[in-house]
């Protein structure tokens, strides 16, 4: 594999990237790294996933007016088996989320790592020591978690276990400054920090739609607070599945604070997962398969199967809230995890759990993240 262009200024010793899983978040991350002239070796067990990398890829950059600057972008991506992908500098997986999957793939990889190579995990379920303990070289390895949609999110979580090393985690900390993200290093635990701010803000949409706040005044209302994505196009577009999986995680861990909404699981039964099935909150077009890559692609109209469904697991009769009332409920919901991942000392500041709901979830730059919101509405 071809070394990272010596032109481009380089903050850490990473010149190459391997991809493990190349499905929607690898492809993702392959794309930020040829953005930044990164080249990347992807590899994945699916041979008909890794047909589709080049096609699927050109449609990820096809932002790029440039003909000349996207073929040189093209250029650095290459299909690699796991041996080959042994002499990348750091390996990146993204793969199921499967604790048994995820630790026959390390030790597949055994054989090929090189003493140096730095091995993560994009998981933002599992927790990092349980992962590190089946790896081979335990102090090469971390989390590294890039939030969906990558091209749109400058957060990435680093997550060391414990036997991690200070010289991988500064290395991660300088790449992800390379690829213009801003590293946040976090404790593990159950969701890090922007899974478990993202939860119950989703938790309280689901819960709005079940004393009948309709679909359209919750979007408005999260667009009024300030908000890039309403909460629905949020579940929309990480995917029904994902949201659910992660939910579960969370449940387990918070069970006294995290709900499975029973709409939730009724639309996973109908398959209606959000934008990569054409289909969820949203309807997503005829041509969503043509566009699940593009970044410009909108939604259509709220989905009317949906709309049923929330009327079948409705509670009583349907409660009437203002737009204001209805995104402080939401932006109080993460803002009171905000305070919980304070007092767990996830983090070593508050400033640290604002700046990633700011930049990892477009939590409105003007109020500052929830922790600062919330003293200001407490305090009146």
């Amino acid at each position: 594999m071809a070394r990272k262009n010596s032109a481009t200024p380089s903050f850490s010793h990473v010149q190459n990237i391997g991809i493990i899983g190349a499905g929607l978040m690898g492809l993702e991350i392959a794309a930020l790294n040829v953005r930044n002239s990164f080249p990347v070796m992807i590899y994945d067990s699916n041979p008909e996933m890794l047909k589709t990398v080049r096609s699927r890829l050109s449609m990820e950059l096809s932002d790029i007016e440039d003909e000349k600057v996207r073929d040189e972008m093209m250029s650095l991506i290459e299909i690699g088996t796991l041996e080959e992908l042994g002499d990348c500098d750091l390996i990146i997986e993204a793969i199921i989320e499967k604790m048994e999957v995820k630790a026959e793939l390390y030790q597949s990889m055994k054989p090929y790592l090189r003493a140096n190579t730095i091995f993560t995990t994009n998981t933002s379920t599992i927790p990092i020591e349980k992962l590190s303990k089946v790896f081979p070289l335990p102090k090469n390895f971390a989390g590294f978690h890039f939030l969906h949609p990558v091209w749109n999110r400058e957060l990435v979580e680093i997550i060391p276990s414990t036997q991690t090393s200070e010289g991988v985690l500064q290395r991660l900390s300088d790449y992800a400054i390379s690829l213009e993200k801003t590293p946040l290093c976090v404790c593990d635990c159950p969701g890090f920090v922007v899974n478990r701010l993202l939860q119950p803000y989703l938790n309280e949409a689901l819960s709005l739609l079940r004393i009948g706040v309709p679909m359209e005044q919750i979007e408005k209302a999260a667009l009024q607070f300030g908000m890039t994505w309403g909460p629905l196009r949020i579940m929309d577009e990480i995917g029904l599945d994902t949201v659910m999986h992660a939910g579960k995680v969370l449940y387990e861990a918070y069970p006294e604070r995290i709900e499975l909404s029973p709409i939730l699981v009724y639309m996973m039964k109908k398959k209606l997962l959000g934008r990569k099935s054409g289909a969820g909150f949203y309807l997503w077009g005829d041509d969503w398969r043509e566009n699940v890559h593009n970044h410009a692609y909108q939604p259509g109209d709220f989905n009317p199967q949906v709309e049923k469904i929330v009327r079948d697991w409705q509670e009583g009769e349907p409660q009437k809230l203002s737009l204001a009332e209805i995104g402080n409920r939401l932006a109080m919901a993460m803002a009171d995890e905000a305070q919980r991942i304070l007092e767990d000392d996830v983090v070593s500041e508050q400033g640290q759990i604002d700046m990633a709901a700011v930049i990892g979830l477009a939590f409105p730059e003007s109020k500052r993240g929830p922790l600062a919101w919330k003293a200001r509405e407490t305090s009146r």
